[in-house]
């Protein structure tokens, strides 16, 4: 049912074909983030090939959706078991629960049901992964042609190769995950974790994928949560296969909107604590279904976090500039000019700079 083929290297980026039920899935691939019974409802205004569906919703309504290809019109769609939401409110749901779900509703991947380490709470790590490990056992015992994908999870060298020789020890995986990096590239305070702290957080970050690459060479590696339209391009540049992001929509809820090449822009600026947008002519080329065919000062009012009911229309913007980042940087694949595409969309992002450096120092201890 799965298979997955890397065609070309080029520099860390590499490309290839996911083979999964019959269709065939480009890589490095992006999958948009979706909350089922939440409006705006992406799909609506534009195909994705790739989808990513949050299986909390479905379990939190304690309702049959039927099959998800039948809910959701998209090539592939991916489903996780919700578990950093299960974290944050503090609810228990058992593996075999998740799975059901998985069988009912056919999704062409399911998550296993792990347990994301949290920042603010390092002691239980430990204890967090031995629930995610105990899990994906279960899961891959009684999978019945689910194709399931495995997650790691870890703060140190030491904790991520343990992680992936316990998935070993289950499953030799196609594909597998790494989760629990966001904090590393929201810059959460990561001086608990020492071996973060003697570093940089992105140093660990490129030393957590490369870790996980080397024990799953020929594997389809997916990093959870860190598809925003800068990180997406940081995540390519270091060789993942597969990122996904609801933030286009958790931006949008936060006031902000996204274009191409900068961070969160907000159309009224509050207490000089937020980046007004000055980027016009940014805004002024986007062709999203809220922009297209508007003047700036309509695009600005359409967008404006301080006027009203404009959520929705923050968020079908976000995923657009999303979807067309990512259209961007496989087009530059394609035409194998991506390092200068890097270059011109990242010349500002401090993290890319820092990356590019750390792996020339690598290369040339």
């Amino acid at each position: 049912m799965m298979h997955f083929e890397i065609k070309e290297e080029y520099d860390c980026v590499r490309f290839g074909i996911l083979k999964i039920n019959g269709k065939s899935i480009r890589t490095p691939c992006f999958w948009i983030g979706i909350e089922p019974f939440s409006k705006p409802n992406i799909l609506d205004y534009m195909h994705l090939k790739t989808i990513l569906v949050n299986g909390y919703k479905i379990l939190d309504k304690h309702v049959n959706i039927g099959k998800i290809h039948d809910y959701f019109k998209a090539d592939a769609i991916m489903m996780d078991s919700g578990g950093f939401q299960l974290m944050k409110k503090n609810i228990d749901v058992s593996a075999d629960k998740v799975l059901k779900i998985y069988r009912e509703t056919k999704p062409d991947i399911g998550v296993v049901l792990d347990y994301p380490f949290n920042p603010q709470n390092p002691s239980d790590r430990f204890e967090r992964w031995k629930k995610t490990i105990e899990n994906t056992k279960i899961m891959f015992a009684n999978s019945d042609g689910v194709v399931l994908m495995p997650v790691v999870h870890g703060y140190t060298t030491e904790e991520l190769k343990n992680a992936c020789r316990e998935v070993k020890e289950i499953t030799d995986p196609k594909i597998v995950g790494i989760g629990s990096l966001v904090p590393l590239v929201k810059t959460v305070n990561m001086k608990k974790f020492m071996e973060i702290s003697k570093t940089e957080p992105f140093k660990f970050l490129i030393r957590a994928i490369s870790t996980v690459r080397n024990e799953f060479p020929e594997s389809f590696l997916h990093v959870f949560g860190v598809g925003s339209s800068t990180t997406m391009h940081l995540m390519f540049s270091l060789g993942v296969d597969s990122i996904d992001s609801m933030s286009w929509r958790l931006k949008a809820s936060y006031g902000a909107i996204q274009l191409p090449a900068i961070g969160d822009r907000f159309i009224t600026a509050k207490n000089g604590k937020r980046k007004e947008l000055k980027e016009f002519s940014l805004l002024k080329n986007c062709t999203c279904p809220v922009c297209k065919n508007k003047s700036i000062e309509e695009r600005k009012r359409l967008l404006d976090n301080a006027i009203a009911n404009t959520f929705y229309n923050r968020a079908i913007h976000n995923a657009f500039v999303y979807v067309k980042e990512y259209e961007e940087f496989m087009k530059s694949l394609e035409n194998g000019n991506v390092k200068d595409f890097l270059e011109m969309r990242m010349k500002e992002n401090k993290y890319y700079r820092k990356i590019e450096n750390y792996k020339q120092s690598d290369k040339n201890p």
